[in-house]
């Protein structure tokens, strides 16, 4: 008993000393880990945490493997060689972390907390940054606004000064590793690039849903029977349920080059090597190898068609079995299909023939062009074709020429048709031009090409005929009235830096509800009503 009463009267005086002690503690510690609760309200405007100029064009090493930190890097560094310019808050939202000192001689962190419309919370991450006489790091427990500023850009010691900029689910009350040893997409963190232009598109007013891949799209996004979306990505093909549940993933032998999904749940690849395969579930149904060109194959149906090497066409089934055979008739300059025929241009020596074939190589007679042609499936399936200067429309073997366009269209020319039969052309020439076709072949407008289009073409879509969309390499989605080409809406999304931007997986379609799907060729797929992107576009005069 004497025991207890001594030890109960030393914790006594112990808690006596050690409440002033943890108090004085409290008062000079810095403000870095406490927890905190609460929002600061929901999300409805994100921007770059420094000025776009100061964004290097097409860099992002979100990802990138660096030797000498020994790790992925986790976000990305922005405004190089700007030490001391401000730093802004992307968005509103409760700062969690916020120390001077929280990478030691890497400089200061601030942490924000931010809840966005559809009950997800995400936090920013700001590092490298310092203290001026003007700028200091806000309080923890504090709300700021979008383009507040709450730092300034640092000097680290192993670096240039630059801002170190990360958007993840993880981590709210500290600063983190920086570097990972697996894709950080993995691991709780966002491409910050991707998650900002993500994010404004989904604000937009037109915004419908979006789906999310893991992996950088190398060929557009094909939905299957179940509603799931088939992704390439070098030689790995994923399945996601949508919004991001993943739901498989196969390795191939090498880079796929085509994809498509077939009646329940089936899916067949084509690999740059020749192997071919047959997927149900994710699992391997059949396996063979075709030596075809390195483009993709037209699926009718059951039946899978390539062009093989020696530029004769073949038809197999899904077992990879041969069904039938078209002879080389000469140099193919096109190659392509619809929902219920393929189509094939050769250059021979009588000039260029144009046959179309059903799914069991039947077809009507050929049609000659005189030009390499420029294609588009028009909604009813028919082809709309560009010979020269001349445009054609080819059914059943009967081609009816609609008009004629002013200028050379160029060797990067697109061209699409709305449902009412109106022909919209962008001539890829010296002169970038956007031009419209009426049904009747007279030109109804043309403007120039609202961006320079150094690389790859835009693609071209329309729906009603109220609208014209467009979507260009670097992912901005341009929309244009089609009765005067007048430019009413943009919404960039976010295409990839330079290790990681593939034109080549870009999706531009719109449905008969004039519902827009865009894929940038990155990692996202946006749904937009396409009623309103252009306005008030319900008493609009189509066309």
């Amino acid at each position: 008993m004497r025991v207890w009463r001594l030890a109960a009267l030393i914790g006594q005086h112990v808690s006596r000393l050690l409440v002033p002690i943890m108090a004085w503690l409290l008062l000079a510690a810095p403000i870095t880990t406490q927890a905190q609760s609460g929002t600061c309200g929901v999300v409805d405007a994100i921007d770059y945490p420094v000025p776009t100029e100061n964004l290097v064009r097409g860099y992002d090493d979100f990802g990138l493997f660096r030797k000498s930190f020994g790790g992925n890097h986790t976000g990305v560094d922005l405004d190089f060689d700007h030490w001391g310019d401000p730093v802004k808050a992307a968005a509103r939202g409760l700062v969690t972390y916020s120390d001077a000192l929280g990478w030691d001689t890497e400089k200061g962190v601030v942490i924000l907390s931010h809840d966005f419309p559809d009950g997800s919370r995400s936090y920013s991450l700001y590092g490298h940054v310092e203290e001026t006489d003007t700028i200091k790091l806000p309080p923890v427990g504090t709300c700021v606004e979008r383009g507040q500023i709450i730092a300034a850009v640092g000097w680290p010691s192993r670096g240039r000064p630059h801002l170190h900029f990360e958007f993840r689910s993880i981590l709210p009350r500290e600063g983190g590793p920086g570097y990972v040893s697996n894709n950080p997409l993995d691991d709780g963190w966002f491409n910050p690039l991707d998650f900002i232009a993500t994010w404004r598109a989904k604000l937009n007013p037109a915004f419908l849903k979006a789906i999310s891949f893991d992996n950088v799209a190398s060929l557009p996004p094909t939905q299957m029977d179940n509603g799931a979306y088939l992704t390439a990505s070098g030689s790995l093909i994923s399945a996601v349920m949508p919004p991001d549940q993943p739901l498989w993933q196969i390795q191939t032998d090498s880079p796929i080059d085509g994809l498509t999904a077939l009646s329940g749940d089936r899916v067949v690849a084509h690999s740059s090597s020749g192997q071919t395969v047959t997927l149900n579930g994710g699992r391997f149904g059949a396996v063979w190898n075709i030596a075809s060109v390195n483009t993709p194959f037209v699926t009718l149906g059951e039946r899978l068609i390539f062009l093989m090497q020696d530029e004769s066409v073949n038809a197999y089934d899904a077992a990879g079995t041969l069904i039938w055979t078209l002879p080389n008739r000469g140099q193919v300059v096109y190659f392509g299909g619809n929902d219920s025929e393929m189509a094939i241009a050769t250059r021979g020596n009588d000039g260029i023939v144009w046959q179309t074939l059903n799914a069991e190589g039947q077809g009507p007679s050929a049609v000659s062009l005189k030009n390499n042609p420029l294609v588009s499936v028009e909604a009813d399936g028919k082809w709309l074709v560009l010979d020269g200067q001349t445009l054609l429309r080819i059914n059943a073997g009967q081609s009816e020429t609609i008009g004629t366009v002013s200028q050379s269209a160029g060797d990067k020319a697109q061209i699409a048709s709305d449902v009412i039969g109106n022909v919209y052309l962008y001539s890829g020439g010296s002169e970038q031009m956007l031009t419209a076709i009426g049904k009747d072949g007279s030109q109804r407008w043309s403007i120039p090409y609202p961006h320079d289009v150094r690389s790859d073409p835009p693609l071209l879509a329309s729906g009603n005929g109220c609208l014209l969309y467009t979507l260009d390499a670097d992912g901005m989605l341009n929309v244009f009235s089609a009765a005067d080409g007048q430019l009413v809406n943009q919404i960039g999304l976010y295409a990839g830096g330079r290790r990681t931007t593939n034109p080549r997986g870009r999706l531009l379609k719109v449905d008969a509800a004039e519902q827009v799907y865009v894929g940038s060729g990155f990692l996202s797929l946006m749904v937009f009503d396409g009623t309103k992107l252009g306005g008030d576009t319900k008493n609009c005069l189509a066309g």
